[in-house]
């Protein structure tokens, strides 16, 4: 076969690749959204930002900040459950230490990143709620 023809092979091979890629990424987003508490309640939180950023009006830097702090917080809570699954499968089920380590550390990560994402909402709302009522 000639190297032209086994390039676009390897090109259409790529793109069929590509595709099934963006399948298992949704899926793992849907698993995620489906079997931990934790990541629908940032769905929650984060449609109630949204909610909030429409009825008040903010500025559109505002609102990229929430849009980045909410990404933030969705992928560290989705790497938070592949490290959970990877830990329970190489743990065989049984206790680890380094393992307990490793699912705290992650958890305290999505932690973080969760209150700095309540203090970004507090500076862009209060204010807004405070000039409502005063």
């Amino acid at each position: 076969m000639c190297l032209g023809l086994k390039l676009i092979l390897m090109q259409k091979n790529s793109r069929r690749f590509h595709h099934i890629s963006f399948k298992y990424a949704f899926e793992g987003v849907s698993y995620a959204f489906k079997t931990q508490p934790n990541f629908q309640v940032h769905v929650i939180f984060f449609s109630l930002a949204t909610i909030a950023s429409i009825f008040f009006d903010i500025s559109r830097i505002e609102y990229l900040i929430i849009l980045l702090i909410s990404a933030l917080i969705f992928s560290l809570e989705l790497l938070n459950t592949a490290i959970e699954a990877l830990g329970d499968k190489v743990s065989g089920g049984e206790w680890d230490e380094l393992i307990k380590v490793t699912k705290d550390t992650t958890s305290g990560a999505v932690l973080v990143a969760s209150v700095f994402s309540l203090a970004i909402a507090t500076v862009i709302f209060v204010p807004k709620v405070l000039e409502i009522h005063f």
